[in-house]
C-alpha cells in the first residue's frame, strides 16, 4: 500500500469518526517514514481533535493537575475514576490516575492504568516515563531502563527520564553514560538543585572529587533543604582532608533531620579521627537506635564505635538489606569432578599502592598455577602503579572493570566461569559489594578488607582463624567460617624495608628513655587506651609515646588530653607520613608497639612485626578487636597477648621498665620472623588453596556451606581433600 493510499484510508476513517483506527494508520506511516510531513501534520491535528473529544474540558484538567501538584493524590485518583465513566478513552485521565496510584504506592493499579494510557496514546513520552517509575518502585530496574529509553526516543530532552535513567545507570555502575544524560538534562534545565546533586554524585563515583565538591556546594546553596547534598558535601570535605568542615556539614544535616543516623555516624567518626572524645557521650545517647531506625549506617564506622559483635551484626544486616536486597541461590555444580584448575576471581578496587596489596602482593605469585587459575577484577579508579603491574604479571587475567556497570561486570565474571569469587573490600571505601547480589560464581567468599560479617547470605564464606573467630563466635556471622590454621591475614614476605638507618634525632625523639609507639589511625585511639598509656608514661621516667600524625587538630586534642592526665604534652611525639619502606625502617627506633582495643592494628601490626618491633595487644569480642592477637600468636610471641586491661597495663609497665626484657623480645622476634607462619607467604597460599578445595568439594557433593577448619598440615590422603567440619555447621 502506497503512502497516498494509506493517507486516504486514514482520512476516510476520520470522517467516519473512527479516530483510533485513523491514528493507528498515521502511526504505521510514520513508523516506516518518520519524516513524512503530511502524516505528521495530520496525526497532530487528529490528536488535538481526539484530545478535545475524548478528554474532559480544559478547566477540569487544570483543576486535576493542581490537585495532583498539591499532593492530594487520593482525591485526584477519585476524581479521575469518576470522570472515566464519561471519558473512557481519555489518555489524560488514565495517565493521571496511574501517576496518582504510583504516588500512594498502589503499584499494580498504577501499572494497569498507565498501560491503558499507553494503548490510547503510544507516542506520549511522559506515560513511558511514569511506567518506568513504577518498574523502578517494583525493583524491575532493567524494565525501567527500557521504558526510560523509549520515553527519550520520543522526547530526547525529557528531564525526568534523563534524571531517572541516569540514577539507575549510576547505581548499576554505568557512570559514563549516566553523566552524559545528566549533563544533557542540566543544559535544558539549568540551576535545578536535584539535577546538580545527581551529577555531583556521579562525578564523585568517577573519582572527580573537586568537581563533585563544587557541585554539591552549588546544590546546597540553591536548596538548603536538600540534606543529601549537604551530607555528600561533608564526605567530599573529608576526602579533601577538611574534617572540621565535614563535621559542620553533618551537623547541618542533623539540625534539619535529627534522625539521620547516617549523618550522625559520619559526624561521630570524624570527631573520633580528630580525637574529639565528645563523640563517646553522643554515641552513648544514640547507640540503641543508631543504624536501626530506618536509615542504615556504614558497617565499617559502626565497627569502630563499639566492640559489640551482636549489635554490629544487626546494624550490618540493616545495611546489607538496602544494598543487597535479594540473593539468588547457587546453581548446582557444572560437573561431577574438580576441574584441572579451579578458577578463582578476586574483586577489589585496591590493586595498587594500598594496604591490601602490602599484605596480598605476594599471594598472587605464590598461588599454585598448575591447580588454580587466578583472575583479578579491578574496579578502582586510581592510575596504574608498580603494585598493580606486579599483580598483572602474577595472575592469569587482569580485568579492568572500573567503568563497567554491575550488569556488565556480572556478565564478564559469569562468562569467565569462575568457581569461587572473592570480595576483598567488604564495606570499606569504594566497595562494590552489590556485585555479589548476583551469582558471580557458585561460591562467594569475603576476605581481608573488612573484618566482620557482610550481613547477607550473598556470601557463603568468610576467611578467619580460631583467634579472630573462636568457637562460639559463629552467631556473629551470616557467612560460614573458613578458619585458617594460623592467622587469617596473609603477608608478603618480599615487602621491602628501606636501608636508611633512622636515628631517634631523625624522628624527633629524645636520645634517652623508652619509646612506646602506636601507628594506628587516630580514630582507633579512645580514652580506654589513652588512660592506660598515660599511667604508663607517669610510671616510666623519660619515656615518650610516639604516634602517627593525624593532623593539627588531632595532635592538639591528644596533647590537651595528656595534660589533663598530668602528662607533659611534649612527651607525645608525632610521626609524619612518609614512604612506606621508610616508615617500616623507622619502626626500629621504637621499643614497643601498644595496640588499640575496639579496632586493633591490622596491616599496621604486621608492619611493626615485619620491621622487628614487638606488639602488645589485648583481644576483645569482635573480629576487628582480635586481629592483633592473631598476628602476635602467628609470629610466635603469645606472651604479648594480654587477657584484660589490667594485664595489658601490667605487661606494658614491666617491659617499659626493663630494657633487657625488651631486648630479649626483639631478639626472639628477629629469630622467629622469617620462620613463623605469619610471614610464610607460600605456606599461607597452600593453606588457603586447601580451603578452596574443601569448599568446592562440598559444592560438588551438593552439600551446603559449613564452618570449616583448614588443617595445619597435610598428613594423610584424607586430609588432602578435606578437613574438620565443626559441629556448629
Amino acid at each position: 500500500m502506497t503512502i497516498a493510499t494509506s493517507l486516504s484510508k486514514a482520512q476516510r476513517l476520520e470522517r467516519d469518526a473512527r479516530l483510533d483506527d485513523a491514528a493507528r494508520v498515521y502511526g504505521d506511516i510514520l513508523n516506516k517514514f518518520p519524516k513524512n510531513t503530511r502524516a505528521l501534520k495530520a496525526l497532530k491535528s487528529l490528536q488535538q481533535r481526539m484530545q478535545s473529544e475524548q478528554n474532559p474540558p480544559e478547566e477540569t484538567q487544570n483543576a486535576l493537575m493542581q490537585s495532583f501538584a498539591a499532593g492530594q493524590f487520593q482525591a485526584t485518583a477519585s476524581s479521575c475514576a469518576t470522570l472515566l465513566n464519561s471519558f473512557r478513552r481519555s489518555h489524560f485521565l488514565w495517565d493521571l490516575l496511574g501517576q496518582s496510584h504510583l504516588k500512594v504506592g498502589n503499584l499494580d493499579e498504577a501499572a494497569t492504568c498507565l498501560h491503558k494510557a499507553c494503548e490510547l496514546n503510544p507516542r506520549a513520552p511522559g506515560t513511558y516515563a511514569a511506567m518506568a517509575d513504577v518498574c523502578t518502585a517494583m525493583g524491575r530496574k532493567n524494565d525501567a531502563v527500557a521504558l526510560y529509553r523509549k520515553c527519550l526516543s520520543l522526547d530526547a530532552d525529557h528531564i525526568m527520564a534523563l534524571n531517572s535513567l541516569a540514577n539507575i545507570l549510576t547505581d548499576q555502575g554505568n557512570l559514563t553514560e549516566a553523566l552524559t544524560l545528566l549533563e544533557r538534562a542540566d543544559q535544558n534545565c539549568p540551576n535545578n538543585p536535584r539535577l546538580i546533586y545527581n551529577r555531583a554524585n556521579t562525578l564523585r563515583r568517577l573519582g572527580r572529587v573537586e568537581e563533585a565538591k563544587d557541585l554539591f556546594q552549588q546544590a546546597c546553596e540553591l536548596a538548603p533543604e536538600l540534606t543529601e547534598a549537604r551530607f555528600n558535601l561533608g564526605q567530599m570535605e573529608l576526602l579533601s582532608g577538611n574534617q572540621e568542615d565535614a563535621i559542620r556539614s553533618f551537623e547541618d544535616v542533623l539540625s534539619k533531620n535529627p534522625g539521620n543516623d547516617r549523618a550522625r555516624a559520619q559526624k561521630l567518626h570524624m570527631m573520633a579521627q580528630l580525637n574529639d572524645w565528645n563523640w563517646v557521650g553522643e554515641y552513648n545517647e544514640h547507640r540503641r537506635v543508631l543504624g536501626l531506625q530506618g536509615i542504615s549506617c556504614s558497617p565499617f564506622i559502626m565497627m569502630t564505635l563499639e566492640d559489640n559483635p551482636d549489635l554490629l551484626r544487626l546494624r550490618t544486616q540493616a545495611h546489607a538489606n538496602e544494598l543487597i536486597p535479594s540473593v539468588p541461590a547457587a546453581a548446582p555444580a557444572r560437573s561431577a569432578q574438580r576441574p584441572a584448575k579451579l578458577r578463582i576471581g578476586y574483586f577489589s578496587s585496591d590493586f595498587q599502592d594500598h594496604a591490601t596489596m602490602y599484605l596480598m602482593g605476594g599471594l598472587f605469585a605464590a598461588h599454585d598455577k598448575s591447580r588454580f587459575e587466578i583472575t583479578a577484577y579491578s574496579y578502582g579508579t586510581a592510575p596504574a602503579d608498580a603494585a598493580r603491574e606486579r599483580v598483572m604479571r602474577d595472575v592469569a587475567q587482569f580485568r579492568d572493570v572500573s567503568n563497567l556497570s554491575t550488569a556488565e561486570v556480572t556478565e564478564i565474571a559469569q562468562s569467565d566461569q569462575l568457581d569461587i569469587a572473592i570480595d576483598l573490600k567488604g564495606y570499606t571505601g569504594d566497595s562494590r559489594a552489590e556485585l555479589f547480589a548476583n551469582r558471580l560464581a557458585p561460591l562467594h567468599v569475603s576476605y581481608l578488607g573488612y573484618p566482620g560479617t557482610m550481613g547477607s547470605t550473598a556470601f557463603d564464606y568468610l576467611i578467619a582463624d580460631s583467634i579472630t573467630c573462636p568457637p562460639g563466635s559463629e552467631r556473629y556471622f551470616d557467612e560460614h567460617l573458613i578458619r585458617m590454621p594460623h592467622s587469617y591475614q596473609v603477608n608478603d614476605r618480599e615487602r621491602p624495608i628501606s636501608g636508611q638507618q633512622f636515628t631517634r634525632r631523625d624522628c624527633g625523639l629524645p636520645d634517652q628513655g623508652v619509646v612506646l609507639c602506636c601507628f594506628n589511625n587516630s580514630y582507633k585511639i579512645t580514652p580506654r587506651e589513652f588512660d592506660i598509656w598515660m599511667r604508663i608514661l607517669k610510671q616510666t621516667p623519660d619515656s615518650v609515646l610516639w604516634l602517627l600524625d593525624g593532623g593539627p587538630v588531632s595532635k592538639a586534642n591528644l596533647r590537651k588530653e595528656a595534660k589533663e592526665r598530668g602528662i607533659d604534652p611534649d612527651r607525645l611525639v608525632f610521626a609524619p607520613r612518609i614512604a612506606v619502606d621508610e616508615h617500616l625502617a623507622r619502626h626500629r627506633v621504637a621499643d614497643l608497639f601498644l595496640d588499640t582495643f575496639t579496632v586493633n592494628a591490622h596491616t599496621t601490626a604486621s608492619d611493626a612485626l615485619w620491621a622487628g618491633l614487638p606488639v602488645l595487644t589485648m583481644p576483645g569480642r569482635q573480629f576487628a578487636a582480635r586481629v592483633g592477637a592473631s598476628l602476635v600468636n602467628a609470629v610466635g610471641l603469645p606472651e604479648l597477648i594480654a587477657k584484660n586491661e589490667a594485664e595489658y597495663e601490667e605487661k606494658a609497665l614491666v617491659l617499659a621498665n626493663d630494657l633487657e626484657a625488651l631486648t630479649s623480645l626483639r631478639a626472639q622476634l628477629k629469630r622467629k620472623r622469617l620462620s613463623s607462619p605469619l610471614f610464610d607467604t607460600r605456606g599461607f597460599a597452600a593453606d588457603i588453596e586447601r580451603g578452596f578445595d574443601m569448599i568446592f568439594e562440598r559444592h560438588l557433593q551438593g552439600l551446603p556451606p559449613a564452618h570449616l577448619d583448614i588443617p595445619a598440615k597435610i598428613d594423610t590422603p584424607q586430609s588432602r581433600s578435606g578437613g574438620k567440619v565443626n559441629a556448629a555447621a
